[in-house]
């Protein structure tokens, strides 16, 4: 989960309007409740919160921020309350539908989270964390095109954002669409150089599509990046295998050593994205 201060930044959040000092008291009531907030400090942060709704009730935002407070503290049904009367107060404000339709995500509730996605793209189409979020709710809902469309705008709108090419290589790679995904994960990899995630994906994505000699490349810089997890050495060592090169094979293998349960299932997993067959790749 990112950190509170991440997500109001990637959100869009700015300080809420209202008249005179009555705005400017919220602000700063507001803003301690950020800082508490930011420092783990909830109890405080919802403390701040209510003031500034107290003290600016027709300011949605207000209320946003106290119901994304009271879902951190697990305190739904008071989150639910404040949410509807921010939408009730101004429905066409985007960051209220969007909270709501977290809230309804985090409990599985994936048409009633798509509406309120919806609508939170309808009033700020140009948010791309909007978009994603609702791509994801469509392919849990069975809507695969539609997710990979809104996906695909999400891109448009942060094209040097690793998280969305990833996220969109992810659905490619579920349809079939290997070399598109392909493409996306490179890009996560340029964008996000430093993510050994990215790179185990795209390697494991390479070997799939028989792109032996590639897949090293990528899946050495993915052990350079995380030079101690097992997993990530038995699949380049595996990838040396499939060209032949015994050697550097066996050299990977003995630097995995004996896995872990944790480091058996993560390769596991890893493995079954290049093929079943070839998760069997006898060590």
């Amino acid at each position: 989960m990112s950190s509170p201060r991440k997500e109001q930044q990637q959100r869009g959040r700015s300080p809420g309007t209202g008249p005179g000092r009555a705005r400017s008291t919220a602000d700063e009531s507001q803003f301690a409740g950020d800082c508490h907030l930011a420092a783990g400090e909830l109890d405080a942060a919802i403390r701040d919160y209510r003031k500034a709704v107290g003290q600016d009730q027709a300011n949605p935002d207000r209320r946003t921020r106290l119901g994304d407070a009271y879902c951190l503290a697990g305190e739904s049904a008071k989150a639910l309350s404040q949410y509807k009367e921010a939408i009730r107060t101004n429905p066409r404000k985007a960051e209220p539908h969007y909270s709501l339709a977290e809230l309804y995500r985090s409990y599985g509730k994936w048409q009633a989270a798509v509406v309120e996605y919806r609508r939170a793209v309808e009033y700020d189409a140009s948010n791309p964390l909007y978009r994603f979020k609702l791509g994801k709710a469509l392919w849990e809902c069975g809507l695969k095109q539609a997710a990979i469309a809104e996906t695909e705008k999400a891109v448009e709108l942060a094209r040097t954002d690793s998280f969305y090419h990833f996220g969109l290589a992810e659905f490619y790679s579920r349809v079939g669409r290997l070399e598109e995904a392909i493409t996306h994960f490179q890009h996560a990899t340029i964008y996000a150089p430093d993510d050994p995630y990215y790179a185990i994906r795209l390697g494991a994505l390479l070997l799939r599509c028989g792109r032996t000699h590639e897949a090293i490349d990528v899946l050495s810089t993915a052990v350079r990046l995380k030079k101690d997890d097992p997993a990530y050495h038995c699949l380049l060592a595996d990838a040396y295998l499939r060209e032949g090169m015994e050697a550097e094979a066996v050299l990977h293998y003995r630097r995995a050593g004996v896995l872990d349960d944790y480091d058996a299932v993560n390769l596991s997993m890893i493995r079954r994205m290049v093929d079943e067959e070839y998760s069997r790749t006898p060590r």
